[in-house]
C-alpha cells in the first residue's frame, strides 16, 4: 500500500475521491431537495460541451467544462426560479444543443478515442496537480458556502417562497446553489466522467435521505457515505480492474439496496408485532 501511495497519479486520485466523498454529497442533497435532476443534465452536458472545446483548443478541461456549466446555471436560474424546472423544455433544449455540438467538435476536431472516452466515463489516475487542486478548492468552496449561509440554505431547501416572505435574501441564496451545483459537477466529470456525476453526488445523498431525519444528519450522513464509496469503489476497481467510477456506482447501489431491505424487514416486524399484539 505504501509503495502505491509513494505513486503520484494514485495520490491524486485519493485526494480528489476524498475531496468529491466529502462535500459532493451536499450537491446531491440540493439536487433531490429542489427538483434538479432535469437542470442537473444540462449542466453535465454543458460541461461535456467546455470539455470538448478544451480538447482541440488545449485549453485546460476542468476549467473550460466550469466556466461552460456556470453559463448553463445561469440560464437554469432564470428559468426555473418561477417555477419547477421538471416543466422546463428548455432545459431539454440546452441538453440536445450541447450534446450535438460536442460530437461535431469531437468529430470534426479529430479528437482521440481515449480523450473522449475519459470526457463520458472519467479516469480518476489521469489527474494532473492542477485538476486535484481545483478538485480540493471547489470542495472547499462548496463547504464554505454551506457553512455560512447554513440556515438560509435549509429555509430555502424548505420553502422557496416562505424563504421570500421571511426576509431570507432567497434569490441570491439559490443562486449560490445553482452555483454550487454547477462548479460541483464540472469537476466531478473530470473525476468520473460526465456519464456518471451521479456517483458521487446523487447516490450518497439518496443513501442519507434514507437515514437522516435532519438537515444536519443529512450532510454528516451524506459525508460518511460519499467518503466510504468513493475509497471501496477505489479499492474494488484496483482489485478487479474495472473503472473506479463505475465500482462507485456498484457499492453506492449495493448500500442503497441494504439501506431499504433493512428499513422493509423493519417495517415488516413493526406490522407482525401489532398483528400478533392484536390477536
Amino acid at each position: 500500500m505504501g509503495e502505491l501511495l509513494a505513486m503520484p497519479f494514485f495520490s491524486r486520485g485519493l485526494i480528489a475521491l476524498c475531496a468529491t466523498g466529502i462535500a459532493f454529497p451536499v450537491l446531491g442533497i440540493f439536487i433531490l431537495n429542489l427538483e434538479l435532476i432535469p437542470a442537473r443534465f444540462a449542466v453535465m452536458h454543458a460541461a461535456l460541451l467546455g470539455g470538448a472545446i478544451a480538447l482541440i483548443l488545449g485549453f485546460n478541461v476542468s476549467v473550460a467544462a466550469m466556466l461552460t456549466s456556470i453559463l448553463a446555471g445561469i440560464a437554469i436560474a432564470i428559468i426555473s426560479w418561477r417555477g419547477r424546472v421538471s416543466a422546463g423544455g428548455s432545459l431539454g433544449l440546452i441538453m440536445t444543443v450541447c450534446m450535438g455540438v460536442a460530437f461535431i467538435i469531437f468529430y470534426k476536431g479529430n479528437v482521440h478515442a481515449i480523450e473522449a472516452f475519459n470526457l463520458f466515463w472519467g479516469n480518476i489516475l489521469t489527474l494532473t496537480d492542477a485538476d486535484t487542486r481545483v478538485t480540493v478548492i471547489t470542495a472547499a468552496a462548496i463547504l464554505i458556502f454551506l457553512c455560512a449561509a447554513y440556515k438560509e440554505i435549509h429555509i430555502v431547501l424548505y420553502d422557496r417562497e416562505l424563504a421570500w416572505s421571511v426576509g431570507v435574501p432567497a434569490k441570491l441564496v439559490y443562486g449560490g446553489i445553482m452555483l454550487s451545483v454547477c462548479l460541483g459537477i464540472s469537476v466531478a466529470m473530470r473525476v468520473t466522467g460526465a456519464l456518471l456525476v451521479d456517483a458521487v453526488t446523487i447516490l450518497p445523498a439518496m443513501a442519507a435521505r434514507r437515514i437522516g431525519k435532519s438537515f444536519k444528519a443529512l450532510i454528516f450522513i451524506g459525508a460518511l457515505f460519499g467518503t466510504g464509496m468513493n475509497l471501496s469503489g477505489f479499492a474494488v476497481s484496483f482489485v478487479f480492474d474495472i473503472p473506479v467510477s463505475s465500482a462507485i456506482i456498484i457499492i453506492g447501489a449495493a448500500a442503497l439496496f441494504i439501506i431499504q431491505g433493512a428499513e422493509s424487514w423493519k417495517t415488516y416486524l413493526l406490522q407482525r408485532g401489532k398483528l400478533n399484539g392484536k390477536t
